[in-house]
């Protein structure tokens, strides 16, 4: 009887082996992921916007018992005309107990509520289900676990009840001769009538040693969800199926198929990894209730269609001084939106209904695209000498956008280039200079002339330089970084809304600490920055003023810290300017100022509490006008 049960355990999980490996928290009644214990808050209100969050996790196993409790509550507030508040939270439990080592029995409830006040089409749902389960473990490290269950589901004010069952099943990482499997699967189906969601996921992946360093996963999964959603019925509609709320369907169904080929041996400086993936991916909708009679091109349901291909391979030496990979990906994909075709038939509506559906594929085909997209990256490092180092990376992408519809134009090839060079100098055992430089290219050339104006090279370069200095008494880190973006169409003389620009800007910062005392220590952070946006001509690389912007920031605090409790207070200085020109002659647009106190707390015991609260009061002088404005951020994060 053992063997019998261990052989169909095999069939039923090795069927999955044609599929991906995906995380055992896919799993519903996987008591491994309410194991950790958690609680954190976050409030944080800045400017007119109120937002809270919290959540607790708590999972323990007491004897034969495990309770594990999982809870989410996010808020947010926006002071606007009129408010909009949104709330969502999210509640599950689950306890289990062993009777055995091959049985368990489990109960798990989920209750969910969102609510929100703004008038869109989803701003009130719920669910609350509850759950009993069987779990087996018929060998060691595979789970089998049927369920059976009661779901309330509420959507915008329609409650709907029903059953909702299923089983999932889970091999983790299971020794079969030279393989390691990996498998997972999960069935539920929800009937609440009307309406019925499903999930169907197979998931699997199988990893074996080749030998000689080489080795080989395999993978592939389908995935499949549906849901049912409701909308308001138009009035034909309600009148016809005595209907409050339409209903939608909407089933994704994603498949799956890697296999990577590796090598890596420790006495070897080289090693590589070569991968390759095919992805489907279908996202298929039905209207339960149309009026045949209203002909029009909305009538009709649309399917996309999605298929991927990827290569990538990552080339890796390592030696001592040296450190370098090169990175080559290529994809493609292919997408296509089918409208679908409706099986009754009227004799009296059938030429207007073929012209309504003409029309609608003719509108969906215009969505139709493929890409390809390639990509190179070059990065090394090199130990120049105990005092010396230098990092150089080089990243180039192409992609090129094309659509079958003559009626779309919008095909297009990008090409994208970033080169950076990087080099730290250790000037003594205190200071550290670095000396960075970076380039950014990218141009989109669109193939046909309807689009063509959009045509444009940007370039973006950029030089920054900087020092860490470290002692017992200062630490202090400061960067100097200029930049300059310029933007240029190529057909600005023929199209006059189109014009090239340039936006140039000079920043430093600086963020100082001095300690005083044992306890007592100074800190500053400050930051200027400098900004210049214009017309620009490539050709004669001038460019004339448009917009300036000046920003400084300022931000001393004196800090007293007792063991593991930290205090600061200070002032919170900001400032910022901006300028236009008129007939070359600079004028003041806008000026805001704010100027108030800042605190801030922390609290770090034993790495597992964490708690920071920072606020700062804000006089404010904008324009002329006055006006207060407190701000303040509070996070906590125990791990008990």
């Amino acid at each position: 009887m053992k063997a019998a049960a261990t052989i169909f355990t095999l069939a039923l999980m090795l069927s999955a082996s044609l599929f991906a490996q995906s995380s055992p928290d896919s799993l519903s009644f996987n008591t491994s992921q309410w194991e950790k214990k958690l609680f954190s808050t976050k409030f944080d209100k800045l400017l007119s916007t109120y937002t809270l969050g919290s959540s607790l996790k708590f999972g323990g196993r007491f004897d034969k018992f495990f309770v594990g409790i999982n809870e989410s509550y996010n808020s947010t507030l926006i002071q606007t005309t009129p408010k909009n508040i949104k709330d969502e939270q999210y509640f599950s439990f689950i306890t289990e107990y062993a009777l055995n080592s091959f049985m368990s029995l489990g109960i798990m409830a989920n209750n969910d509520i969102l609510s929100d006040n703004r008038k869109i089409a989803l701003n009130q749902a719920s669910l609350l289900n509850g759950s009993f389960y069987t779990k087996f473990k018929p060998m060691e490290r595979v789970f089998i676990t049927p369920s059976l269950g009661y779901s309330n589901n509420n959507q915008i004010g329609q409650y709907d009840y029903g059953t909702i069952y299923g089983i999932e099943g889970l091999a983790d990482n299971l020794a079969l001769a030279d393989m390691n499997i990996s498998s997972l699967v999960k069935f539920q189906n929800e009937d609440i009538s009307p309406r019925k969601n499903a999930l169907r996921l197979f998931n699997a992946s199988i990893s074996n040693d080749l030998g000689g360093s080489f080795g080989n996963v395999l993978g592939a999964s389908f995935y499949q969800n549906r849901k049912d959603f409701y909308f308001s019925a138009d009035s034909i509609s309600a009148a016809q199926f005595n209907i409050i709320n339409n209903i939608q369907s909407r089933i994704e169904s994603n498949y799956f198929v890697q296999d990577r080929f590796v090598y890596s041996k420790p006495s070897d400086d080289f090693s590589f990894d070569l991968t390759g993936r095919a992805i489907w991916r279908n996202v298929d909708r039905d209207t339960r209730y149309r009026v045949l009679s209203n002909v029009s091109p909305s009538l009709f349901d649309v399917r996309v269609e999605e298929f991927r291909l990827e290569v990538e391979s990552n080339y890796m030496y390592h030696t001592t001084d040296f450190d370098g990979s090169f990175r080559v990906d290529y994809s493609e994909r292919d997408e296509k939106h089918v409208v679908k075709k409706i099986s009754e038939t009227n004799v009296f509506l059938q030429e207007e209904r073929i012209k309504s559906y003409e029309e609608r594929v003719r509108l969906e085909s215009q969505k139709n695209n493929i890409a390809e997209k390639i990509s190179l990256s070059l990065n090394g490092n090199f130990r120049l000498s105990q005092s010396d180092f230098l990092s150089i990376s080089l990243f180039h992408n192409k992609l090129r956008y094309d659509t079958p519809s003559e009626e779309n134009f919008d095909d297009r090839d990008e090409l994208m280039s970033i080169f950076r060079v990087l080099y730290i100098r250790k000037l003594s055992p205190f200071f550290d200079a670095f000396l960075n430089l970076e380039a950014n290219l990218n141009h989109i050339v669109y193939i046909f002339a309807e689009r063509s104006s959009n045509n444009n090279f940007t370039r973006l370069l950029k030089l920054s330089t900087g020092g860490d200095f470290k002692s017992q008494v200062i630490n202090s880190k400061n960067t100097f970084e200029v930049s300059a973006n310029y933007s240029v169409y190529d057909f600005e003389d023929i199209k006059s809304n189109f014009r090239s620009f340039s936006f140039r800007q000079m920043s430093m910062q600086d963020s100082t600490t001095i300690r005083l005392k044992k306890k007592l220590a100074f800190t500053v952070f400050g930051s200027l920055k400098f900004s210049e946006q214009g017309d620009f001509n490539w050709t004669r690389f001038t460019g004339k003023p448009v917009r300036n912007l000046e920003e400084i920031y300022f931000e001393p605090k004196l800090n007293y810290r007792l063991k593991e409790l930290s205090l600061a207070m200070g002032i919170r200085y900001l400032t910022l300017k901006t300028f236009s020109f008129q007939d070359k002659i600079k004028k003041r647009e806008s000026d805001y100022r704010s100027l108030g106190p800042v605190a801030e707390i922390t609290l770090r015991l034993n790495s597992r509490l964490n708690l920071r609260i920072y606020g700062w009061y804000e006089l404010i002088r904008a324009d002329g006008l006055r006006r207060k404005l407190p701000n303040m951020n509070m996070q906590l994060n125990w791990e008990f």
